[in-house]
């Protein structure tokens, strides 16, 4: 299992960015939610491959008969 982190960039004009590793499917964006909404953030998002792959969360979804 990889490390999670989270980057967070403040440009010296007051831009800020967010960049995430470790994070596989929307976790990503689970996991800074509230930081873009404190920070400000809005615009541009680069989704990155891992946001693509499904992330092993130990639920396995079962179709009833």
């Amino acid at each position: 299992m990889s490390e999670k982190k989270i980057e967070i960039t403040v440009s010296p004009e007051g831009a800020t960015s967010i960049k995430t590793k470790g994070f596989t499917g929307s976790s990503c964006k689970d996991a800074t939610r509230d930081l873009e909404r404190a920070l400000g953030v809005a615009g541009r998002e680069n989704l990155q491959p891992e946001y693509f792959q499904q992330g092993n969360t130990g639920e396995q979804l079962r179709q009833g008969t």
